[in-house]
């Protein structure tokens, strides 16, 4: 166990029914596949509702509001989620409610804490008017289908704490684009183009930026520099269509953003069949572009979007776990489990050291390696001559070792 890293508190008045739902989404969301791989503790969710004490109807405080005891250390990044609704308007209009007082002091707590405390309101559709909540109902909300569509809820907030924590996203996470501009004999003329429209016109739609080569180089820069810097810094969506695999440029972008351990997702959209893959493309999240009608084509596409928000923050938490595991000795964290074009680089760099200082530890997020994988990845470090003073682990592989 680490120290927590992210914390989400989903607060809202008992009679506002929606408020209990949404905390069971959000619960089930940041326990899923995305984030079981980081080293536990990583992500809690806790709800602030009933009454904490008998003569108050407000809920227990936050640490943001109140110290822990005994000195423990409070989460490195804190999202505040309160759900605006007409009990919460009502109990605020009522003077025998400490709840006023409640959101005054989680407020305080945003403004004048650290930079990673922030409050995400989500404003129930029936919600009154926001001067009603006092400073929290100022703060721009999360997007209005959040209280409803728990897609939208979970990518919303897992963007708006990416954001947060920013590196090296910056202040809105982009989405870099991959795709051939090339068309298959197979495939209809405006397949690819069609497909990459769509993309488009879904991030337009959200909060995410897109980075499209096509559209984002401007005249007189350098093109193969801004394709080499914004594949080295995005999220990257890669549009799998016939030609994909085979094309340099795409190769190359894809390489790039797997050695720079940024998160990738593949939009597998194969016409009809793919010439040849490419092994650089291989061990990274993959969503099926589902054809039977414009809706299922449009939800393959947001479930990609939605896919990649996650892997980019759980990046970014795992950055946060790399400056404990380098700490404790851990030579490199890699955001996903090395491969040949991933550990050769490193090898290159750091063989010599191995030899002379070994045993090196690797520990990558959890699923482990399957057997031939990792049978396939020992040859490798044979070859290399290290096999006895480099050790590959996961977070789970490594403490099943060490509780023995």
């Amino acid at each position: 166990m680490l120290p927590p890293i992210l914390e989400v508190y989903v607060v809202w008045h008992p009679e506002d029914r929606e408020g209990e739902q949404i905390a069971a989404w959000l619960l089930e969301h940041f326990r899923g596949v995305p984030y079981s791989g980081l080293v536990g503790g990583a992500v809690e969710v806790y709800a602030r509702s009933i009454p904490w004490t008998q003569d108050s109807d407000a809920p227990r405080p936050l640490p943001c509001q109140v110290p822990l005891p005994y000195g423990l250390p409070h989460a490195r990044v804190t999202a505040i989620v309160p759900i605006l609704g007409v009990r919460l308007a009502r109990a605020l209009a009522q003077d025998s409610s400490d709840w006023r007082d409640y959101l005054d002091s989680l407020h305080t707590a945003v403004e004048d804490g650290e930079e990673t405390i922030r409050a995400f309101p989500v404003r129930l559709q029936s919600t009154v008017d926001s001067t009603y909540y006092g400073e929290i109902g100022n703060l721009q909300a999360l997007h209005p289908a959040s209280c409803e569509d728990p897609a939208v809820l979970c990518r919303e907030l897992s963007q708006a704490v990416a954001q947060l924590v920013g590196d090296p996203f910056g202040e809105r996470l982009r989405v870099f684009i991959s795709h051939t501009k090339r068309h298959a004999v197979e495939e209809q003329p405006d397949y690819v183009d069609e497909l990459v429209g769509r993309v488009r016109n879904t991030i337009a739609h959200t909060h995410l930026q897109a980075f499209f080569d096509a559209a984002d180089l401007q005249p007189g820069t350098d093109w193969e520099e801004e394709l080499r810097s914004n594949a080295g810094s995005s999220a990257l969506l890669a549009i799998r269509t016939d030609l994909y695999a085979s094309r340099e440029w795409c190769q190359r972008e894809f390489l790039i953003a797997k050695r720079a351990s940024m998160p990738i997702v593949t939009l597998n959209g194969l016409y009809r069949t793919e010439e040849r893959g490419s092994f650089l493309m291989d061990h990274v999240p993959a969503v099926g572009y589902r054809q039977a009608n414009d809706g299922s084509r449009q939800a393959s596409v947001e479930e990609a979007l939605n896919l990649l928000v996650d892997a980019a923050l759980a990046r970014a938490l795992w950055g946060f776990q790399r400056e404990t595991l380098e700490v404790l000795g851990v030579s490199w964290t890699p955001l996903h489990a090395p491969e040949p074009v991933t550990l050769l680089p490193w090898l290159l760099e750091n063989r010599q050291r191995a030899i002379e200082e070994g045993p090196l530890l690797i520990m990558h997020p959890d699923p482990p390696l399957g057997p031939e994988e990792a049978k396939a990845l020992i040859e490798l470090l044979e070859v290399a001559g290290v096999q006895d003073v480099i050790d590959v682990v996961t977070p789970r592989t490594y403490m099943s070792r060490t509780t023995r």
